[in-house]
């Protein structure tokens, strides 16, 4: 069976880019990242759905076409700065965390199969994420309003 890694590897290689495009972070690393952003924006710990029980209210608009991803460039403050993507993923023992930019997530995501997955700036000041109900949820100052300003 097939796990999101392998879709993202995949994604990567049929869109033909360097493999540091989406670097998926050594597990003890990952564990780091995956930790810091759940005690940052999850309360009452690790949940299947992190979008369940964010601390902050933040913002959320709704992409009916299922097409969210496809903002998340201009979301982002910045389309090509780096940051942590987390994919949901049951069959590991944590979300695997890979890093790369907003602009990348995008251009991966459009390959793959629908998953959910969290976009965090690496000092934790925002996050984005998408939900199985098309959802985008933005959290923190940085992205709430360009959510808002993206919502179609």
């Amino acid at each position: 069976m097939d796990t999101v890694v392998d879709e993202i590897r995949n994604a990567v290689a049929v869109l033909k880019l360097p493999q540091d495009a989406m670097c998926l972070l050594p597990d003890g690393q990952s564990l780091e990242v995956f930790n810091s952003a759940l005690n940052r924006f999850v309360s009452g710990g690790d949940r299947a759905w992190w979008w369940e029980s964010f601390r902050e209210p933040g913002a959320s608009v709704q992409f009916s076409n299922g097409d969210g991803w496809k903002y998340l460039p201009s979301i982002a403050p910045s389309e090509n700065e780096k940051v942590w993507f987390v994919a949901e993923e049951s069959a590991l023992p944590h979300y695997p965390v890979f890093e790369t930019t907003p602009r990348i997530a995008s251009e991966v995501i459009s390959q793959c199969y629908a998953f959910e997955y969290y976009l965090v700036a690496k000092d934790l000041s925002w996050l984005i994420c998408e939900t199985h109900h098309n959802v985008v949820c933005a959290i923190g100052p940085l992205v709430e309003q360009r959510l808002r300003d993206n919502a179609v």
